[in-house]
Order: C-alpha cells, then structure tokens, then sequence
C-alpha cells in the first residue's frame, strides 16, 4: 500500500475546510420546513420518530441497566439548557441461541458469551444534509456542554462498569479515550453524523465520491471503490478528520492529519489481516473517519408484508460473526476489560454492532 503522508493528509484536510468555509449555506433543517412545531423543550415525546432528521448527531449511547432512564435525562438536559432537539431511540440486541452454521463442517453455530442487552441512543439535531452548515457549530456547542448528568458519579458507575460484556467494553473503550493527551473528558465531544435508523435504506441514495474523498482512497490496498455490488458491512469505524483544537478556539473545527494518518493506517492493518484469513475485506478513508468492511452484496434483503424490512441472511450472519461482542473466548473475565475480552483481529476489535451501507460510487 502506498500510504498517504502526514503531510498529504494534513494539506487534505486543510483543503477540506477550506471548501466547507467557502460553501453556499445548506437549506435549513426539516424542522424548521415546517410552521407550528413546537418548541424544543414542551416536545410531547423524547422517542425518536421517522420524521425527525433525517440527518442528526449521534451524541451518546448508554448500555448499562439503567440506560432509558439516563438516555431520557440526557436528551431533556440537551433540550432545555442548550435548546436543541433531542431524542432517544432503543435498539434491542440478542446474542443468545443460534448463530448460523459453519460454512465448513454444516454444524450449528452458538454464541461464546450468549447474552442479551437494550442500548439507548442520544440523538441529537435535525439536518437535511449531513454537509447541512449547523451540523459542525453543533458538535462544537456539545463538545463544550457541561450537563448535570455527567458531573454525578453515582449516575455515571451505572453505566461505566464491568457488570455485563456490552458495559465493559464501552468502560474499556472509554478508558482508552481519556488517557490520552489532551482528550475531551465530555462524552459528547464524540459526537458524530449518522442517519435516522428509522428510515429504509433506499431513502438514502447510493453516496458518491468527490475529487477530494477519492485521492485519500488512491493507491489503497483492497479499496472499498474497487469492490463489487452495492452493498457492504461496516465492521469497524475509526473516527476521522475533525477535533476541537482548545478551549480558546472552541468554536472553531481544524483537521487533525495526525489522528486521520493513524486512522487509515489501523484500518489498512485490520483489512489486511483479514484478507489473509481470506475474508473479502475491504478499506476505505473520508474527510471524518476510516472503516472497514466486510462482504459485497447487490441487495440488502426483503420488505415483509407489514412494512417491516428483514436484511438478507448473509448480511445478517456477518453483522452476528463481526460484532466486538461476539467473542471467540467462551468466559469473559467480569473484572477486567480490554482488546482480549472482545471479538478482534491484529489486536484491534471490530464494532459492537456492524452495519451495512451503500458502497460509495465514484462522480
């Protein structure tokens, strides 16, 4: 692979911004489309609904078992001190039972650590456009949020602990962000774009790359761009280009080539120890993030007759066989956390819950 220099990556960056300076203003968000909504804070429901974004700000996610009621408190902080639409959206996981059958030997595969669990998001923003021009002050005005929710201890050891496999790894994961230099201790200063998952996939078109994205992916190893089929299996997302350089220049986003350099290095050291275990694996690098995927595919799955929609069972196997919590090892040591105690390759996990996209076409 030819890696792209820190200096590439820093002039890149710096091009990034540049344009996003220069841009005309993105239309305003749906919400405001729209006359006699209500306002943020004397909304009816926190729940999230199809017709909130489609775009918003993914600002946290709670695992623990008190995480509704944390989620719930989180969003009503976020509405009445920084005015700005919240909701929380539950998303169940079961890994218990069966697990597919071995490709190999025909048997019946079982989970090593079966357990279930129900995650709460904090969404956060609605955007028309995840390039909508609020979207970076937003992050921003989270970054440097400081809610009541987050200053008790007592609230915070419901969720940060060791007591069931998903807490565990988001302690670890956790840990790991905060020891380094310079890391915001504020949760929401993770803040990123993600689309409502209440939507079907075909309300998103298939995304396409620009000039820019594509001269990060040039002379890639195993590029996402090269592959076939429009459809792939994010199984690791590294976070990317923006940071928020200093609290005397809060209100301001520069990219960061260092953290981008080490993102795309992580995910072509990922790819290539799969692809050497002969997993069609795949890389692929934007202006905020690295990812990984898994598998091509030309069709998603099926629409069921009540308007439910059930991803076909490749696609299903794979998001179940590449999720961080999917160990190999059969017992998890309750009193520790780290890389060894989640699914993993080259010392790097995969993420709690993979995902499928649209593979990027090139304009």
């Amino acid at each position: 692979m030819q890696r792209p220099t820190r200096r590439v990556f820093a002039s890149l960056c710096a091009a990034s911004l540049l344009a996003s300076t220069t841009s005309h203003a993105a239309p305003p968000s749906i919400r405001n489309l729209f006359g006699g909504a209500k306002t943020i804070a004397d909304a009816d429901s926190l729940v999230l609904e199809q017709k909130d974004g489609p775009w918003l700000l993914l600002a946290n996610t709670y695992v623990g078992t008190d995480s509704k009621r944390l989620a719930e408190k989180t969003a009503l902080e976020i509405r009445q001190d920084l005015r700005m639409p919240a909701f929380i959206h539950k998303q169940s996981f079961n890994f218990t039972g069966e697990a597919g059958r071995d490709p190999s030997t025909g048997k019946t595969m079982r989970y090593a650590n079966p357990h279930s669990y129900e995650a709460y998001a904090v969404l956060v923003g609605e955007y028309d456009s995840p390039k909508h021009k609020a979207i970076e002050s937003d992050r921003a005005k989270l970054a440097k949020a400081q809610l009541d929710i987050f200053k008790n201890p007592e609230e915070m050891a419901k969720e940060y602990n060791t007591n069931t496999p998903a807490a565990t790894i988001k302690t670890f994961g956790a840990h790991l962000f905060r020891s380094r230099k310079g890391r915001d201790r504020n949760p929401l200063a993770n803040a990123f774009i993600t689309r409502n998952p209440l939507l079907k996939d075909d309300y998103f078109k298939r995304p396409t790359v620009d000039t820019f994205v594509r001269q990060l992916n040039e002379d890639v190893d195993y590029s996402l761009l090269d592959a076939p089929g429009n459809f792939t299996v994010v199984v690791r997302t590294f976070s990317g280009c923006s940071t928020i350089e200093g609290a005397s220049n809060h209100d301001k986003f520069a990219p960061n080539a260092t953290r981008m350099e080490i993102m795309a290095l992580m995910a072509d050291k990922m790819t290539k120890a799969l692809r050497k275990k002969g997993v069609e694996a795949y890389q692929y690098h934007d202006r905020e993030k690295s990812i990984v995927t898994v598998g091509t595919f030309e069709q998603l799955g099926e629409s069921l007759p009540d308007n439910g929609f059930r991803y076909a069972p490749q696609i299903r196997k794979l998001m179940t066989d590449y999720s961080a919590l999917n160990s190999p090892y059969r017992h998890i040591n309750p009193g520790k956390a780290g890389t060894q105690y989640a699914h993993h390759i080259a010392d790097i996990p995969f993420d709690v819950k993979p995902k499928p996209v649209a593979i990027p076409g090139k304009r």
